[in-house]
């Protein structure tokens, strides 16, 4: 049998990361947790996870994508999947909110609340690649 794969999930929301890994274990993932940019990108170096999930807005708004270039241009983190998540609602107050211009690419943006069938499902299909 082969070994699990290794899921990082980077949030500063406590709740939401314990649902989430749970959900992701279920889906029989080994799943990482870090409350925040930096230790995310440490624990990335580590643990060298398969896939990575990134809250887009953690203690500042450019949190994540700080996260998502350091992970990007380190050696463990150029290749892997990356999905960044948003709670905020684009069509809302925030439809002026435009990404930094150089952001590295992630794979996947998706929105806060997401299903767990929708998430095991789209880990799923970056995994495969």
């Amino acid at each position: 049998m082969d070994s699990k794969k290794k899921i990082l999930l980077i949030d500063d929301d406590k709740d939401f990361l314990m649902a989430t890994k749970l959900i992701l274990e279920k889906g029989g993932y080994e799943v990482f947790l870090a409350e925040d940019g930096h230790s995310g990108v440490e624990t990335a170096k580590s643990v060298n996870p398969d896939l990575a999930i990134i809250d887009m807005m953690m203690e500042t708004w450019s949190e994540g994508f700080n996260v998502v270039s350091q992970l990007r241009t380190s050696e463990s983190g150029k290749e892997i999947p990356l999905i960044m998540l948003s709670a905020v609602d684009l069509q809302g107050p925030y439809q002026s909110f435009e990404p930094p211009e150089n952001l590295p690419t992630v794979d996947m943006v998706l929105h806060k609340p997401i299903k767990a069938d929708d998430l095991i499902k789209y880990v799923g299909q970056l995994l495969e690649k």
